[in-house]
């Protein structure tokens, strides 16, 4: 077989090998954003809860966190309004942790009448 045969060959097998498995189980960091029916946002107040939640830290903004047992309570804040994101620590990044928004202020501090619409969406 010629030299391009076998490497065609080889990228092939070697394509195969890995688009077969899907996301590794395991310990790491889930960046979450919270999605809003409203665009820009100027703070949440959010819950996680269950096993597994380590710590959470901020991505663009000022955070602060609170945890007792299994429950994290976290408050972020956009000084200027916009996506308000944060990055949780999980013992399995395959599993998206237990969430509920329990308050959001718009980028004026006014508090948002209702919260439907709301969500938390995970990236790895």
């Amino acid at each position: 077989m010629s030299g391009w045969r076998v490497a065609a060959l080889a990228g092939v097998l070697a394509a195969a090998a890995c688009g077969s498995e899907g996301p590794i189980s395991g310990p790491g960091t889930l960046t979450a954003a919270l999605v809003s029916p409203n665009g820009a946002e100027g703070a949440a107040l959010v819950e996680f809860f269950g096993q597994g939640i380590g710590a959470v830290s901020a991505v663009d903004g000022p955070l602060w966190q609170r945890s007792r047992g299994d429950t994290v309570r976290v408050f972020i804040v956009s000084e200027t309004g916009g996506t308000l994101r944060f990055a949780v620590e999980v013992a399995d990044t395959t599993r998206k942790p237990k969430g509920v928004v329990l308050e959001v202020s718009d980028p004026a501090d006014e508090v948002r009448a209702s919260l439907s619409g709301y969500a938390l969406e995970f990236r790895r």
